[in-house]
């Protein structure tokens, strides 16, 4: 009666095990990025926060060493900035505006350690989303490659933003990159 499947367990149990939990109503760490189910970034920021801080406080004990800037602004981008900006490709066009702002005053509290001004939250995923997509432009065998050509203008080096009905979706990579990418080409 229990068939020739007695004592095996389903493949989706295994991968959702290996995700996180397997209950909808949390959230799950995949890669290093925490995701609700939602598909907001609050629980992913709030985790970046707390890692940075804890670096930050490292930062600020450097600096009580009196070891020099330049020491301290290549320990701010080698162990700081790595965790703070970590995917920031996928998560920092469709962050909320609180949760951005708390990162951008943490980095400005770095930047009075270090003694210097550092690139903010906006800057930082601006120059990364770009160059992710220019990189998809030029690599043929991307999987979004084809998708990007199609959009490109026949009378400009412009690409044509995609139709978004919904906001989640003009908040992501490809709408956000694209408009990023437009404004960023000098004008004509």
């Amino acid at each position: 009666m229990g068939g020739p499947t007695r004592g095996i367990k389903p493949q989706t149990t295994k991968l959702l095990g290996s995700l996180g939990h397997a209950n909808p109503s949390t959230m799950i760490r995949f890669l290093g990025v925490q995701l609700d189910n939602k598909l907001e970034w609050s629980t992913n920021t709030d985790a970046v926060y707390k890692k940075a801080m804890s670096r930050l406080y490292f930062l600020r004990r450097l600096r009580s060493f009196s070891v020099c800037s330049r020491m301290l602004h290549m320990f701010y981008q080698s162990v700081m900035a790595s965790t703070i900006f970590f995917a920031a490709v996928c998560w920092g066009a469709g962050i909320k505006a609180k949760d951005a702002n708390r990162l951008n005053k943490l980095i400005k509290k770095a930047g009075s350690v270090v003694g210097c001004r550092l690139a903010n939250l906006d800057e930082v995923v601006r120059d990364r989303v770009v160059l992710k997509l220019q990189t998809i432009m030029e690599n043929p065998s991307h999987s979004l490659h084809n998708t990007v050509d199609k959009l490109r203008s026949s009378f400009s080096n412009r690409l044509l933003q995609p139709c978004c009905s919904k906001e989640r979706y003009r908040k992501s990579f490809l709408p956000s990159a694209i408009r990023l990418y437009n404004s960023s080409l000098p004008s004509q």
